[in-house]
Parts: structure tokens; sequence; C-alpha cells
């Protein structure tokens, strides 16, 4: 993996580096490589999607700053739940081809505040195995606001997720997923030494 240029947050930057000295030398990390004490002041910031099926993907942990953003505890909740149909299918593609293909994904949500106020929220999501192969694929996401949230009041809107602005997924050594599903495609890129997969 290299570091995307485009990570507007020290949080996200500092998540990155963690999850690539957690895998090593191997395409992504497997749980029992994951040192969560790596990072405990990204926790509040942090989730974990397993896919469970094609229509379920459910946060196994969803961190206090993301709930208390939304306003609603989402630990236990399908992550695919919180879309407009009609955007639906293609979160679900993108989503299940982090796990599958693998890749990482980068986005930034506008999330509207019952103030009114949008705030840009950066998310860089990557994948992670199980340590058994029957168990459910993860995705390790972190969700930073770009903006001090201090002050803010929950999401207008905590049940549903809005459209992602510039999507795309990241490369960490196996190519990228289709393009329709992928329109501004890029690799990762490192500001030090560059090592792909």
């Amino acid at each position: 993996m290299l570091f995307l240029d485009d990570i507007h947050t020290p949080e996200c930057r500092a998540f990155a580096e963690a999850w690539q000295v957690w895998r090593g030398a191997d395409l992504a990390p497997r749980r029992s490589t994951v040192r969560i004490e790596d990072i405990p002041k990204l926790l509040p910031q942090i989730s974990v999607l397993e896919i469970i099926s094609p229509e379920r993907a459910e946060f196994r942990l969803a961190g206090t700053a993301l709930c208390a953003a939304m306003g609603i505890e989402l630990t236990g909740l399908n992550y695919f739940d919180l879309t407009a149909p009609e955007t639906r299918p293609r979160r679900v593609a993108r989503t299940r081809r982090i796990v599958l293909h693998p890749c990482g994904a980068h986005v930034l949500y506008p999330i509207v505040h019952r103030s009114g106020r949008t705030v840009l929220t950066e998310v860089l999501s990557l994948p992670v195995w199980p340590n058994e192969p029957a168990a459910p694929l993860q995705i390790f996401a972190i969700s930073v606001p770009m903006e001090d949230m201090r002050l803010e009041e929950p999401a207008a809107e905590p049940k549903q997720l809005p459209r992602g602005e510039g999507f795309h997924f990241i490369d960490i050594g196996a190519g990228v997923p289709d393009a329709d599903l992928n329109p501004t495609a890029q690799p990762l890129r490192s500001r030090n030494s560059v090592r792909t997969a």
C-alpha cells in the first residue's frame, strides 16, 4: 500500500500507517495481527464492518465519536440499511469489492447536522482478513470530520448516509475493481519509501 496524496486528516494518515504495519508483507492484515493498542487515540472514530452476506454488512464495532455524530448507536446495524434505495446497489457493490478484490476506499461524506450545517467527513476503509477461513471478512474504517465538531448537534438524518463525494478505490497491491464503480481510481502514494505489495 502507498499513501494517499489526498488524505486530508492526520487521523486517517495515522490509521493507514498502522494498517501497513499490521499487514507486514501480506496484501491485507489478518485479524490476529491487528494491534488496536497502536491507535488508542483513533478508537472513537474507528468502525469495523463484517461482511455477513451480499445484503448485510454489520457494524461489529462503531466508535463513540461516530455514533455521537450520527446520533444513534450503530453497533449491530446493517450498514446497507443506512442507504437510500436508489444508491444501495452501488454501495453494496463497492463495499463487497473492498474485501473480495481486495482494495481500500476513500470518500468524503457531506453530513448535514440538525443545526443545518454540513460538515465533510473523511472516511478511509481498508480490508482485514479473518483468522479462520469460515469467519466473515471485515473492513476497518476511520471516519473523521474535517471541521471542529465539539459544539455540533448530531446528524439531521441519522439513519441515512448521504452519497459520498470523490469516492475512489485504493490500490493496496492487487489493482482496483471495475472502472464503473470507481470513477476516480488512483493508487496510494508515499512521501517516504514506496512499497508495492
